[in-house]
């Protein structure tokens, strides 16, 4: 018995175009922890995990080091008042509603920025403005697409 052309097509027609996945077994998921984890595809910790370590904190030791001085340095020492003034000041105990000669920094004068430049009271802006730009320069610094 021979088959028609017609018959040949019906036939193509119903096959499917992609032969049926055969579905394995998967083994069953392993819940690991994180150490578990780190242990398994990572190792222990061994000395040149250690050293990637220190080598990656040594990199931002610098930063770190500016970040200090500038909390440092920008810091309003204490004051004290001049024998012979009756210093008389404002609810928030500042130097701002003081003559100017009736009060003396506690420590000397190149002990802060503050201090030595004489920041305070309507020049305070200055210390914020200036710590701004430099995170702002800090962040420009570190942006790694500067580097391409």
């Amino acid at each position: 018995m021979t088959m028609s052309s017609h018959e040949k097509e019906s036939d193509d027609l119903r096959s499917p175009l992609l032969p049926p996945v055969v579905v394995q077994e998967q083994p069953p998921l392993e819940m690991l922890t994180i150490d578990q984890m780190l242990t398994k595809y990572c190792g222990e910790f061994g000395f040149w995990q250690f050293k990637h370590f220190v080598l990656t904190c040594m990199a931002w030791t610098l930063d770190a080091i500016h970040t200090m001085v500038v909390i440092f340095a920008d810091r309003e020492p204490s004051w004290t008042c001049e024998p012979g003034f009756g210093c008389v000041w404002d609810s928030d105990k500042s130097v701002c509603g003081l003559q100017p000669g009736s009060w003396r920094w506690d420590s000397s004068e190149g002990w802060s920025t503050v201090a030595e430049w004489g920041l305070v009271c309507g020049q305070k802006y200055k210390v914020g403005l200036v710590q701004a730009l430099f995170f702002f320069g800090c962040m420009i610094g570190n942006n790694p697409l500067l580097y391409l």
